[in-house]
């Protein structure tokens, strides 16, 4: 007995040595990947909009369980970069020295002219989410010019959620979606809540905009919430279909 408990306290002991050894190992080469990641960060940024960072914020790896210094690393970083007062994030590989990467600086601008694209017809919505590139965070490595919208989400995920306050007539409006400037949205969610209670109370990932799968689950989810909403119409790829809970 003394003998099995004794191997015990040794196999624990290997197992307490070893786990600390490769957390050592794997924050060194955490810290070493980081290091090198700001750099590229820095030099991308450079590269592609022809500006200098004024900071350079904390860096984070690309998986759940990050903070797991007994976890791998992945090679590819998140840094937080800092210019005129704007904080963005940069994705770039940390285990050696580049500047080609991913970041979502210019999300913001990107968003005000798909915004403006849907308010041509249905008015300037309440609120608005974009969801795409990495990490549904906008983060892509195209440039944004101003005219090259078709070109950023060529082969990519746009999914959009606008919310409108009791607003009227979007019923006739559904077919306008028809029309192929929407062709940037695989999926476009625009709700229109009954009342300004209603707007503050639901969240937009209540109403499945990242997790809904077909129409099946949408018909779930909206109805459970139709005290709140007057009407909702969602563009689902290529089909088309209109809510309506004004009854």
């Amino acid at each position: 007995m003394k003998k099995i408990l004794f191997g015990l306290v040794c196999v624990m002991l290997l197992i307490i040595i070893t786990g600390c050894a490769t957390s050592k190992e794997e924050k060194e080469k955490r810290n070493r990947y980081f290091a090198q990641a700001k750099e590229n960060a820095v030099d991308y940024v450079e590269q592609k909009y022809g500006f200098t960072p004024d900071d350079i914020g904390t860096a984070k790896c690309t998986f759940d369980n990050s903070d797991n210094f007994s976890s791998s690393c992945n090679e590819m970083v998140i840094v937080n970069v800092q210019y005129k007062d704007k904080w963005f994030k940069v994705y770039i590989d940390g285990s050696i020295q580049t500047n080609k990467g991913y970041d979502n600086y210019q999300y913001d601008d990107i968003s005000s002219d798909l915004i403006k694209l849907l308010s041509s017809e249905y008015g300037t919505p309440n609120n608005f989410k974009f969801y795409y590139g990495y990490d549904d965070t906008g983060i892509i490595d195209t440039y944004y010019n101003g005219t090259n919208l078709e070109e950023i989400f060529n082969n990519k995920d746009l999914r959009a959620f606008i919310g409108y306050i009791n607003k009227d007539n979007f019923k006739s409006l559904q077919s306008k979606l028809s029309n192929s400037k929407y062709d940037l949205f695989s999926k476009l969610y625009i709700v229109n809540y009954n009342s300004s209670r209603s707007y503050k109370k639901i969240k937009d990932n209540d109403l499945g905009i990242l997790t809904g799968y077909g129409y099946g689950y949408f018909d779930d989810i909206f109805y459970e919430n139709e005290e709140y909403l007057r009407d909702i119409t969602v563009l689902y790829y290529d089909d088309v279909k209109f809510y309506d809970f004004d009854k």
